[in-house]
């Protein structure tokens, strides 16, 4: 990967090195989508006028963003999200973090929720907003300005990311055309 420029990049960085040979050609793609989730929870954050830190800066969403796909590539399945939510509790665990597991498993578990999953600012709704305007191109921004989104994607460029999306859609609709999205929760 090439330099980092903040602090972020360089933690998300450092939480998928082991998983280098596993991205392969989609690391750059994902390394991307991860950051953009988290800088987008952190504009949604901002945008409520809550009071505490960043979304990037907590470790649930860190942790959650990290690992929340990454189930497709370690698991070779696009029924990711328990393999995604393993992931995240064995980094958990080995990081001593144990006392937000849950918490990041629901982050992960309902990021594809249909429906809200709380208030605006709880942190598995905001996380599952922030997947969704990255998800959608910034089609559903949560009131986001798209130029914020559109910074967003000439920070960190979409790299394949959408385009890989649309061809595991295509591969499992055509193996399992009952269950094309296992992913999506109501």
């Amino acid at each position: 990967m090439t330099e980092h420029t903040s602090e972020l990049d360089q933690a998300i960085a450092e939480r998928l090195e082991p998983w280098t040979a596993r991205l392969g050609a989609d690391r750059k793609a994902y390394f991307h989508h991860v950051l953009r989730v988290l800088r987008s929870a952190d504009l949604l954050f901002a945008r409520s006028g809550e009071p505490g830190p960043p979304p990037s800066s907590r470790e649930e969403f860190r942790t959650a963003a990290t690992f929340h796909d990454l189930g497709i590539w370690a698991a070779c399945t696009f029924d990711y999200l328990e393999p995604s939510c393993a992931l995240a509790g064995d980094w958990l665990i080995t990081h001593d973090r144990e006392d937000i597991a849950e918490l990041v498993a629901e982050m992960i578990r309902d990021h594809h929720r249909v429906r809200p999953a709380g208030a605006a600012t709880d942190p598995v709704e905001l996380f599952r907003r922030a997947d969704l305007i990255d998800v959608t191109f910034g089609a559903r921004r949560y009131g986001l300005p798209y130029a914020a989104y559109s910074a967003l994607m000439r920070r960190y460029p979409d790299s394949g990311f959408h385009l890989k999306l649309v061809e595991l859609t295509v591969r499992r609709a055509l193996i399992h055309p009952f269950s094309p999205l296992p992913m999506m929760r109501w």
